[in-house]
């Protein structure tokens, strides 16, 4: 110390910050209470994008209040819409995310990111990188008249207050899995799966390539292509990922989330809460299809899936 005497100004300055100083001190922090996510199937929502008279435009999946955030939000780190594009037309958007993950519910088209295009067809799978412009546009045949399903991260860069970064700087990459790639895959290691007591599910999981070795489509989004034979029941389980699940096939099949049935509708999102004890049960004639979206890769990285049989 040099024994010099604070400017006044130094003094204020300090008063400043430690006037900022907050004291919380409960008796059992980890007691404290956030609204629950719901059980929820957004069924409004796709008969509005789904509906003839319905022009270009997006139809968010937002209960960001109901379960306390102050942010748009389908659960707590994601953000789904369906997005619809008449036939020749452009949908643009410059979300606020590091990824950005669609499924093709209906139409083909084109997608374009800064110097990268790529075409799409219904029932494929695509990723972009998050930043920047994305621009969505509709092939002008007949059947180019487009429904689609993105769901983002931006409620988890909202949490940390952050920005999209650059398309070249996110970690998710221009990616597209074809529907008969899925199929395929799905095919080659239905037998093995089927075999093992252990297995979760038979579930294809969509990854992509960086530097040389394969890797999780996104560090946080973990996407998986599920099935489920007829007249089956994926046993019951729980996890501590919020699900995201979209019936593409899925004719007499529901689901039971801690005791409560919740019967499937095609392509109508629905939510399995975190740590629900939940089973699909599939009573029709053929095999069960669904895409799920995760938040798992945060609870991979700190060890904490929580996934149990029970």
């Amino acid at each position: 110390m040099d024994g010099t005497t604070p400017q006044s100004s130094d003094r204020n300055d300090d008063e400043t910050y430690v006037g900022r100083a907050r004291y919380y001190s409960p008796a059992n922090i980890f007691k404290v209470a956030r609204p629950e996510i719901p059980r929820h199937i957004f069924s409004a929502e796709l008969a509005r994008a789904m509906a003839d008279d319905t022009p270009t435009g997006w139809t968010p999946l937002d209960i960001g209040d109901q379960i306390g955030l102050d942010e748009p939000a389908t659960t707590p780190l994601m953000l789904a819409r369906y997005g619809r594009i008449r036939a020749g037309e452009s949908l643009t958007a410059a979300f606020r995310a590091s990824g950005e993950f669609y499924y093709v519910i209906r139409g083909e088209g084109r997608a374009t990111k800064g110097h990268e295009t790529l075409h799409w067809h219904a029932g494929d799978v695509f990723s972009l990188p998050g930043g920047g412009q994305t621009i969505l546009t509709a092939g002008s045949g007949r059947d180019s008249d487009t429904v689609l399903l993105v769901i983002t991260n931006e409620p988890e860069l909202a949490f940390h207050g952050l920005d999209a970064p650059a398309p070249e700087a996110a970690p998710t990459r221009a990616v597209r899995y074809p529907l008969a790639d899925i199929r395929a895959e799905m095919d080659k290691v239905r037998t093995t799966q089927k075999a093992d007591p252990d297995a979760s599910g038979m579930a294809l999981h969509l990854t992509s390539e960086r530097n040389g070795n394969a890797d999780a489509a996104h560090p946080t989004i973990k996407l998986a292509m599920n099935s489920l034979d007829a007249h089956a029941i994926q046993r019951p389980h729980r996890h501590n990922s919020v699900a995201l699940t979209l019936p593409i096939r899925c004719e007499k099949v529901y689901s039971v989330i801690e005791g409560q049935r919740l019967d499937w509708a095609q392509y109508a999102l629905m939510i399995t809460p975190p740590a629900a004890r939940h089973e699909h049960h599939n009573e029709g004639d053929e095999m069960m299809l669904s895409l799920v979206v995760q938040d798992g890769g945060l609870y991979f990285r700190c060890r904490t899936i929580g996934f149990s049989f029970d």
